[in-house]
Protein backbone atom coordinates (compact mmCIF):
# COMPACT_ATOMS: atom_id res chain seq x y z
CA UNK A 1 0.00 0.00 0.00
CA UNK A 2 0.98 3.34 -0.63
CA UNK A 3 2.76 5.55 2.02
CA UNK A 4 -0.04 8.36 2.33
CA UNK A 5 -0.63 11.75 4.01
CA UNK A 6 -3.50 13.56 4.77
CA UNK A 7 -4.13 15.59 2.04
CA UNK A 8 -5.96 18.47 2.44
CA UNK A 9 -3.06 20.23 4.53
CA UNK A 10 -0.41 20.39 1.63
CA UNK A 11 -2.64 21.48 -1.80
CA UNK A 12 -1.75 24.74 -1.53
CA UNK A 13 1.95 24.00 -0.98
CA UNK A 14 3.76 24.82 -3.97
CA UNK A 15 2.76 22.36 -6.34
CA UNK A 16 2.60 19.99 -3.43
CA UNK A 17 -0.31 18.11 -5.01
CA UNK A 18 1.09 14.23 -4.68
CA UNK A 19 -1.77 12.92 -2.29
CA UNK A 20 -1.77 9.75 -1.57
CA UNK A 21 -4.71 7.38 -1.50
CA UNK A 22 -5.90 4.88 1.45
CA UNK A 23 -6.28 7.26 4.31
CA UNK A 24 -10.00 6.29 4.63
CA UNK A 25 -8.92 2.52 5.64
CA UNK A 26 -8.07 4.03 9.27
CA UNK A 27 -12.45 3.62 9.49
CA UNK A 28 -11.81 -0.34 9.69
CA UNK A 29 -11.32 -0.10 12.95
CA UNK A 30 -15.13 1.59 13.76
CA UNK A 31 -16.26 5.25 12.86
CA UNK A 32 -15.17 6.16 16.84
CA UNK A 33 -11.76 5.50 16.73
CA UNK A 34 -11.02 6.86 12.82
CA UNK A 35 -12.55 10.06 13.80
CA UNK A 36 -10.48 10.14 17.64
CA UNK A 37 -7.15 9.11 15.17
CA UNK A 38 -8.27 11.54 12.68
CA UNK A 39 -7.94 14.23 15.68
CA UNK A 40 -4.42 13.59 16.50
CA UNK A 41 -3.16 13.18 13.17
CA UNK A 42 -4.59 16.19 11.36
CA UNK A 43 -4.94 18.87 14.28
CA UNK A 44 -1.53 20.22 14.47
CA UNK A 45 -1.53 20.55 10.42
CA UNK A 46 -4.46 22.48 10.91
CA UNK A 47 -3.13 24.63 13.32
CA UNK A 48 -0.03 25.36 11.17
CA UNK A 49 -1.79 26.35 8.27
CA UNK A 50 -4.16 28.64 10.06
CA UNK A 51 -0.78 30.79 12.02
CA UNK A 52 0.67 30.52 8.07
CA UNK A 53 -2.81 32.05 6.26
CA UNK A 54 -3.25 34.70 9.13
CA UNK A 55 0.47 36.07 8.56
CA UNK A 56 1.79 38.26 5.95
CA UNK A 57 -0.69 40.91 5.72
CA UNK A 58 1.14 43.91 6.03
CA UNK A 59 4.87 44.84 4.83
CA UNK A 60 4.46 48.85 5.91
CA UNK A 61 2.73 50.43 8.94
CA UNK A 62 1.96 53.35 6.06
CA UNK A 63 -0.78 52.98 3.93
CA UNK A 64 -0.92 54.10 0.29
CA UNK A 65 -2.06 57.24 -1.12
CA UNK A 66 -6.00 57.45 -2.84
CA UNK A 67 -5.75 56.11 -5.94
CA UNK A 68 -2.72 54.02 -5.57
CA UNK A 69 -1.90 50.38 -6.46
CA UNK A 70 0.22 48.01 -5.91
CA UNK A 71 0.84 43.70 -6.48
CA UNK A 72 2.30 41.57 -4.28
CA UNK A 73 3.81 37.73 -4.85
CA UNK A 74 3.84 36.51 -1.64
CA UNK A 75 5.46 33.36 -0.27
CA UNK A 76 4.97 32.06 3.68
CA UNK A 77 6.83 29.01 5.38
CA UNK A 78 5.44 27.86 8.64
CA UNK A 79 7.60 25.81 11.01
CA UNK A 80 6.57 23.14 12.73
CA UNK A 81 7.55 22.70 16.43
CA UNK A 82 8.85 19.00 17.20
CA UNK A 83 6.73 18.24 19.61
CA UNK A 84 3.82 18.62 17.06
CA UNK A 85 4.88 16.39 14.39
CA UNK A 86 4.19 13.22 16.47
CA UNK A 87 1.59 12.02 19.24
CA UNK A 88 1.41 9.46 21.60
CA UNK A 89 -0.59 6.53 20.70
CA UNK A 90 -1.57 3.64 22.77
CA UNK A 91 -3.37 0.58 21.58
CA UNK A 92 -4.99 0.33 24.99
CA UNK A 93 -6.95 3.03 24.31
CA UNK A 94 -8.33 2.46 21.07
CA UNK A 95 -8.92 -1.38 22.37
CA UNK A 96 -11.11 0.29 24.58
CA UNK A 97 -13.03 2.14 22.00
CA UNK A 98 -13.49 -0.59 19.95
CA UNK A 99 -14.85 -3.16 22.16
CA UNK A 100 -17.34 -0.34 22.97
CA UNK A 101 -18.20 0.03 19.23
CA UNK A 102 -18.56 -3.99 18.87
CA UNK A 103 -20.07 -4.29 22.04
CA UNK A 104 -23.10 -2.13 20.48
CA UNK A 105 -23.59 -4.20 17.41
CA UNK A 106 -25.25 -7.59 16.86
CA UNK A 107 -21.71 -9.68 16.68
CA UNK A 108 -21.05 -12.44 18.75
CA UNK A 109 -19.91 -11.86 21.73
CA UNK A 110 -16.01 -11.35 21.65
CA UNK A 111 -13.08 -9.60 23.28
CA UNK A 112 -11.00 -7.21 21.39
CA UNK A 113 -7.15 -6.79 20.91
CA UNK A 114 -5.04 -4.16 19.45
CA UNK A 115 -0.96 -4.12 19.36
CA UNK A 116 1.40 -2.19 16.71
CA UNK A 117 2.56 -4.30 14.05
CA UNK A 118 5.41 -5.88 16.16
CA UNK A 119 3.06 -7.05 18.67
CA UNK A 120 3.49 -4.55 21.49
CA UNK A 121 0.80 -2.89 22.49
CA UNK A 122 2.83 -0.49 24.33
CA UNK A 123 2.19 3.62 23.52
CA UNK A 124 4.76 4.80 21.03
CA UNK A 125 4.95 8.30 19.18
CA UNK A 126 3.59 7.98 15.96
CA UNK A 127 3.38 10.41 12.79
CA UNK A 128 1.34 13.30 12.75
CA UNK A 129 0.33 14.82 9.53
CA UNK A 130 3.49 16.97 10.06
CA UNK A 131 5.79 14.63 11.02
CA UNK A 132 6.97 11.57 9.74
CA UNK A 133 7.44 7.33 11.02
CA UNK A 134 10.69 6.30 11.72
CA UNK A 135 9.71 3.14 10.13
CA UNK A 136 6.20 1.83 9.02
CA UNK A 137 3.78 1.96 11.55
CA UNK A 138 0.47 -0.61 12.17
CA UNK A 139 -1.88 -1.12 13.89
CA UNK A 140 -2.74 -4.85 14.35
CA UNK A 141 -6.78 -5.67 15.47
CA UNK A 142 -8.29 -8.99 16.36
CA UNK A 143 -11.40 -10.33 17.42
CA UNK A 144 -11.71 -13.38 19.93
CA UNK A 145 -14.39 -15.82 20.92
CA UNK A 146 -14.98 -14.38 24.27
CA UNK A 147 -15.30 -18.16 25.65
CA UNK A 148 -12.84 -20.02 23.85
CA UNK A 149 -10.32 -17.24 22.79
CA UNK A 150 -10.26 -18.48 18.89
CA UNK A 151 -9.42 -15.80 16.62
CA UNK A 152 -12.53 -14.22 14.58
CA UNK A 153 -10.77 -11.64 12.73
CA UNK A 154 -7.71 -9.78 12.36
CA UNK A 155 -7.22 -6.39 10.78
CA UNK A 156 -4.05 -4.90 9.58
CA UNK A 157 -4.13 -0.78 9.42
CA UNK A 158 -0.92 0.94 8.08
CA UNK A 159 -0.88 4.16 9.87
CA UNK A 160 -0.38 7.46 7.31
CA UNK A 161 2.79 9.55 7.39
CA UNK A 162 2.91 13.02 7.48
CA UNK A 163 4.73 15.67 5.08
CA UNK A 164 7.99 15.04 6.92
CA UNK A 165 7.95 11.96 4.91
CA UNK A 166 8.32 13.53 1.87
CA UNK A 167 11.45 15.92 2.82
CA UNK A 168 9.04 18.58 4.14
CA UNK A 169 9.67 20.44 7.55
CA UNK A 170 7.48 23.20 6.95
CA UNK A 171 4.16 24.38 5.45
CA UNK A 172 4.48 26.31 2.63
CA UNK A 173 2.11 28.79 0.54
CA UNK A 174 2.35 31.10 -2.52
CA UNK A 175 -0.23 33.70 -3.33
CA UNK A 176 -1.14 37.35 -5.30
CA UNK A 177 -1.70 39.96 -2.65
CA UNK A 178 -2.99 43.69 -4.00
CA UNK A 179 -3.98 46.68 -2.33
CA UNK A 180 -5.67 49.81 -3.23
CA UNK A 181 -5.39 53.10 -1.05
CA UNK A 182 -8.93 54.24 -0.60
CA UNK A 183 -8.58 57.47 1.35
CA UNK A 184 -8.94 58.80 5.10
CA UNK A 185 -5.82 57.19 5.68
CA UNK A 186 -7.29 53.34 4.78
CA UNK A 187 -5.75 50.82 2.44
CA UNK A 188 -7.93 48.00 1.27
CA UNK A 189 -6.36 44.78 0.43
CA UNK A 190 -6.89 41.64 -0.84
CA UNK A 191 -5.22 38.31 -1.31
CA UNK A 192 -5.95 35.64 -4.03
CA UNK A 193 -5.70 32.18 -5.63
CA UNK A 194 -8.18 31.25 -8.44
CA UNK A 195 -9.75 27.53 -8.07
CA UNK A 196 -7.01 25.56 -8.91
CA UNK A 197 -7.43 21.57 -10.15
CA UNK A 198 -4.74 19.04 -9.75
CA UNK A 199 -5.81 15.15 -10.46
CA UNK A 200 -7.98 14.76 -8.01
CA UNK A 201 -6.73 17.70 -5.88
CA UNK A 202 -8.63 21.15 -6.33
CA UNK A 203 -8.57 24.32 -4.28
CA UNK A 204 -8.91 27.96 -4.07
CA UNK A 205 -8.19 31.15 -1.74
CA UNK A 206 -9.62 34.63 -1.20
CA UNK A 207 -9.04 37.48 1.09
CA UNK A 208 -9.73 40.61 2.64
CA UNK A 209 -8.20 43.29 4.59
CA UNK A 210 -8.21 46.99 5.84
CA UNK A 211 -5.58 48.66 6.94
CA UNK A 212 -6.20 52.32 8.96
CA UNK A 213 -2.92 54.81 9.44
CA UNK A 214 -3.07 56.07 12.84
CA UNK A 215 0.05 58.38 12.58
CA UNK A 216 -1.81 60.94 10.57
CA UNK A 217 -3.86 61.62 13.31
CA UNK A 218 -1.01 61.91 15.55
CA UNK A 219 0.76 65.09 13.44
CA UNK A 220 -0.39 67.42 11.03
CA UNK A 221 3.14 67.10 9.76
CA UNK A 222 3.44 63.38 8.76
CA UNK A 223 6.72 63.79 6.90
CA UNK A 224 8.49 65.08 10.00
CA UNK A 225 6.88 61.86 12.28
CA UNK A 226 9.47 59.88 12.84
CA UNK A 227 7.37 56.63 13.32
CA UNK A 228 4.32 55.54 11.14
CA UNK A 229 1.49 53.62 13.15
CA UNK A 230 -1.57 52.25 11.75
CA UNK A 231 -4.07 49.13 12.74
CA UNK A 232 -5.07 45.58 10.37
CA UNK A 233 -8.26 43.45 10.21
CA UNK A 234 -7.95 40.54 7.62
CA UNK A 235 -9.89 37.46 7.02
CA UNK A 236 -8.15 34.88 4.82
CA UNK A 237 -10.32 31.76 3.60
CA UNK A 238 -9.00 28.16 2.10
CA UNK A 239 -11.16 25.71 0.02
CA UNK A 240 -9.38 22.47 -0.36
CA UNK A 241 -11.01 18.95 -1.58
CA UNK A 242 -9.39 15.49 -2.26
CA UNK A 243 -11.24 12.53 -3.84
CA UNK A 244 -10.29 9.43 -3.19
CA UNK A 245 -9.75 6.13 -5.22
CA UNK A 246 -11.63 3.22 -3.14
CA UNK A 247 -9.06 2.03 -0.65
CA UNK A 248 -7.69 -1.91 0.26
CA UNK A 249 -9.92 -2.20 2.55
CA UNK A 250 -13.34 0.48 2.14
CA UNK A 251 -14.57 0.40 -0.87
CA UNK A 252 -17.64 3.50 -1.41
CA UNK A 253 -18.73 5.93 -3.52
CA UNK A 254 -17.99 9.97 -3.75
CA UNK A 255 -15.43 9.52 -1.19
CA UNK A 256 -13.76 12.55 -0.52
CA UNK A 257 -12.07 15.22 1.92
CA UNK A 258 -13.63 18.73 2.02
CA UNK A 259 -11.52 21.26 4.18
CA UNK A 260 -12.66 24.76 4.74
CA UNK A 261 -10.13 27.29 7.13
CA UNK A 262 -11.48 30.43 8.05
CA UNK A 263 -8.47 32.48 9.58
CA UNK A 264 -8.68 36.17 11.12
CA UNK A 265 -6.09 38.62 11.75
CA UNK A 266 -5.66 41.73 14.29
CA UNK A 267 -2.91 43.65 13.98
CA UNK A 268 -1.18 46.82 15.78
CA UNK A 269 1.69 48.01 13.13
CA UNK A 270 4.68 50.45 13.78
CA UNK A 271 7.27 50.98 11.17
CA UNK A 272 10.04 53.96 10.05
CA UNK A 273 9.21 56.35 7.86
CA UNK A 274 12.38 56.49 5.34
CA UNK A 275 12.62 56.36 1.67
CA UNK A 276 14.51 53.41 1.06
CA UNK A 277 14.83 50.86 3.99
CA UNK A 278 12.27 50.89 6.49
CA UNK A 279 12.19 48.51 9.54
CA UNK A 280 8.49 47.67 11.04
CA UNK A 281 7.09 44.79 13.81
CA UNK A 282 3.57 44.47 14.74
CA UNK A 283 1.16 42.80 17.39
CA UNK A 284 -0.75 40.22 15.84
CA UNK A 285 -4.04 38.47 17.27
CA UNK A 286 -4.89 35.44 15.42
CA UNK A 287 -8.65 33.56 15.57
CA UNK A 288 -9.26 30.81 13.15
CA UNK A 289 -11.01 27.83 12.56
CA UNK A 290 -10.49 24.42 10.22
CA UNK A 291 -13.27 22.30 9.44
CA UNK A 292 -12.47 18.86 7.60
CA UNK A 293 -15.38 16.45 6.77
CA UNK A 294 -14.90 12.87 5.02
CA UNK A 295 -17.71 12.31 2.99
CA UNK A 296 -19.09 9.70 0.85
CA UNK A 297 -19.85 6.10 1.39
CA UNK A 298 -18.27 3.16 3.01
CA UNK A 299 -19.10 0.25 1.98
CA UNK A 300 -17.51 -2.86 4.11
CA UNK A 301 -17.94 -5.86 1.52
CA UNK A 302 -15.14 -7.80 2.83
CA UNK A 303 -15.01 -8.88 6.90
CA UNK A 304 -13.79 -6.37 9.62
CA UNK A 305 -13.34 -6.64 13.38
CA UNK A 306 -16.26 -4.48 13.50
CA UNK A 307 -17.99 -5.16 10.21
CA UNK A 308 -17.97 -8.54 9.97
CA UNK A 309 -21.10 -8.17 7.55
CA UNK A 310 -21.46 -5.82 4.60
CA UNK A 311 -22.24 -2.46 5.95
CA UNK A 312 -22.31 0.81 4.86
CA UNK A 313 -20.83 4.26 6.47
CA UNK A 314 -21.94 7.90 5.16
CA UNK A 315 -20.08 10.87 5.36
CA UNK A 316 -18.00 9.06 8.64
CA UNK A 317 -17.30 12.05 10.88
CA UNK A 318 -16.28 15.68 10.88
CA UNK A 319 -12.92 17.21 12.54
CA UNK A 320 -13.33 20.72 13.77
CA UNK A 321 -10.00 22.73 15.05
CA UNK A 322 -10.18 26.52 16.47
CA UNK A 323 -6.70 28.21 17.21
CA UNK A 324 -6.34 31.65 18.88
CA UNK A 325 -3.23 33.78 20.51
CA UNK A 326 -1.27 36.19 19.75
CA UNK A 327 2.04 36.68 17.97
CA UNK A 328 4.63 38.84 17.03
CA UNK A 329 6.17 40.07 13.93
CA UNK A 330 9.08 41.70 12.82
CA UNK A 331 10.03 42.55 8.88
CA UNK A 332 12.08 45.10 6.93
CA UNK A 333 11.21 46.60 3.45
CA UNK A 334 13.38 47.93 0.47
CA UNK A 335 12.02 50.33 -2.02
CA UNK A 336 13.73 50.55 -5.15
CA UNK A 337 11.29 53.06 -7.01
CA UNK A 338 8.32 51.42 -8.05
CA UNK A 339 9.42 47.95 -7.17
CA UNK A 340 9.91 46.85 -3.10
CA UNK A 341 10.86 43.41 -1.36
CA UNK A 342 10.33 43.10 2.13
CA UNK A 343 10.45 40.29 4.82
CA UNK A 344 9.32 38.88 7.96
CA UNK A 345 9.17 36.92 10.72
CA UNK A 346 6.06 36.25 12.32
CA UNK A 347 6.53 34.34 15.88
CA UNK A 348 4.60 32.30 18.07
CA UNK A 349 3.10 28.80 18.84
CA UNK A 350 3.64 28.22 14.62
CA UNK A 351 6.33 30.51 13.34
CA UNK A 352 6.15 32.18 9.82
CA UNK A 353 8.70 33.51 7.37
CA UNK A 354 7.40 35.31 4.97
CA UNK A 355 8.83 37.25 1.67
CA UNK A 356 7.22 39.33 -1.08
CA UNK A 357 8.00 41.03 -4.14
CA UNK A 358 5.89 43.68 -5.11
CA UNK A 359 5.27 46.61 -7.29
CA UNK A 360 3.33 50.03 -7.15
CA UNK A 361 1.41 51.76 -9.44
Amino acid sequence: MKNRYFVIFMILSSGLLTAQNGFSDILAAGVEAGERFSNSYMTPAAEAFNYNLSSGWYDDAKVLKPGKFKIQLKAQATFSPSDRKSFILDPEEYEEIIQRSYDNTNNPPANIEVVFGDGSSSPRSVATALGENVMNQQLIIRSREATTGFLLQEDVINLPNGIGNEGLDVIPTAFIQVGVGIGAGLELKGRIIPEVTIDEAKTDLYGVGLQWELSQLLSSDQNGFPLNISVLGGLTRLNASYDFEDGAVVDGENQSIETKINSFNFSAIVGTNRKVLNFYGGLNYNLGNTQTDLLGTYSFNSNTVIFPVAATVEDPFSVDTNVSGFLGTVGAKLTLGAFNVSADYTFGEFSTASASLFFRI
